[in-house]
């Protein structure tokens, strides 16, 4: 007998290298993270049909996990993940993901259920809230805002493919002598 899948599909080269390219710090704007979390919003419905609730990953996951379950009028709940061991830019991933769902009953999610973080470097926070939150019969669908292009997973949606920092409206902009270039305002979202 074949063993279940994982929650979510990783794919793992043992690396855990996000990809820099050190040109410039992305920024996204207010105005594009909006239009993003309405775009997922959408895509998310049209593609799983009705969502039950949204779970985003904190603290990067907040903001749009709620504004996303705002647009689908539907719950929303934050589990705590920690995966970079500074928010200094540049940081390489470790591998090692804490994770903290406590306030989420064992059983308690029914799903499609949208698990929602700011970006993907690596995957492994989104394997690792996945992997706690994983009950039988539960339907997780995965969404980021931005996609690193060295990540070892892709989430099922996600709005930016990048390859270098980005800093979003909820953090402070680094010191940096890198130039700030705004990503573009979204039309679409990809699919897995």
């Amino acid at each position: 007998m074949a063993a279940d899948p994982s929650p979510l599909d990783i794919h793992s080269s043992g690396s855990f290298a996000r990809i820099f390219d050190r040109s410039h710090l992305w920024v996204a704007s207010e105005t594009g993270v909006a239009d993003a979390t309405r775009l997922v919003a959408a895509a998310a419905s049209a593609r799983h049909g009705p969502i039950a609730e949204v779970i985003g990953i904190a603290e990067g996951g907040r903001t749009p996990a709620a504004a996303i379950a705002a647009h689908l009028d539907v719950p929303v709940r934050i589990v705590q993940a920690r995966h970079n061991p500074t928010p200094a830019p540049y940081t390489q991933a470790t591998g090692r993901v804490s994770c903290d769902v406590d306030g989420i009953p064992a059983g308690g999610l029914r799903g499609p259920v949208l698990l929602v973080d700011d970006i993907c470097g690596t995957g492994a926070t989104l394997a690792a809230v996945a992997g706690a939150l994983a009950t039988p019969g539960l339907r997780l669908i995965s969404c980021v805002l931005c996609l690193n292009a060295g990540a070892l997973m892709t989430p099922d949606l996600w709005v930016w493919e990048v390859r270098d920092w980005v800093v979003f409206p909820w953090e402070a902009v680094p010191n940096t002598p890198l130039a700030r270039v705004d990503l573009p305002i979204p039309t679409e979202v990809h699919l897995r």
